[in-house]
C-alpha cells in the first residue's frame, strides 16, 4: 500500500517582486548620487548653544577680510609667524576663529589648513541663533 502523499506543495517562490524592490533601490541610489555630486544649495543655520570660549587665542576675519589676533590687527603674510610663536605659549593649542558670514569660505578654509599644518585644534564661533 501506497501511503505517501500525491500532491507535492512547491517550496519554490516568486522571484519577480525581488528583483522590482532591487531595481527601486538601486534607481533610488543612482538619483541621490546624483545629488550629492552635484551639490544642492542649502542655508546653513545659525547655531545653539552658549558662547562659551575656553580659548586663548583668538582669529578674528571681519568682512573687509583683515585679520585680527586677540583684538590686534595683523597683515595676512605675518599671521601664521605671529600665530606660531604666541601658540608656543599656549598649553592647549587651541585656535578659535571668528569669521564674519560675509568672508568668503576660502580665507576660512586656507586659515584651517594652516592651523592643520601646525597640528592646532580649531574652534569656529557662531552666533546664537534667534528664537
Amino acid at each position: 500500500m501506497n501511503l505517501g502523499q500525491r500532491n507535492k506543495v512547491s517550496v519554490q517562490g516568486n522571484m519577480s517582486s525581488m528583483t522590482d524592490l532591487v531595481f527601486l533601490l538601486l534607481i533610488f541610489f543612482v538619483i541621490l548620487s546624483t545629488l550629492v555630486s552635484n551639490g544642492v544649495n542649502v542655508e546653513l543655520p545659525k547655531a545653539k548653544g552658549t558662547n562659551s570660549v575656553t580659548a586663548k587665542m583668538t582669529v578674528s576675519i571681519m568682512a573687509d577680510e583683515s585679520y585680527y589676533v586677540n583684538g590686534g590687527a595683523v597683515a595676512k603674510a605675518d599671521l601664521e609667524s605671529i600665530l606660531k610663536v604666541r601658540m608656543e605659549s599656549s598649553p592647549d593649542n587651541v585656535l578659535y576663529l571668528q569669521v564674519d558670514e560675509s568672508v568668503p569660505t576660502g580665507a576660512t578654509v586656507e586659515l584651517i589648513g594652516m592651523a592643520k599644518a601646525n597640528e592646532w585644534k580649531v574652534m569656529l564661533g557662531a552666533s546664537p541663533a534667534k528664537k
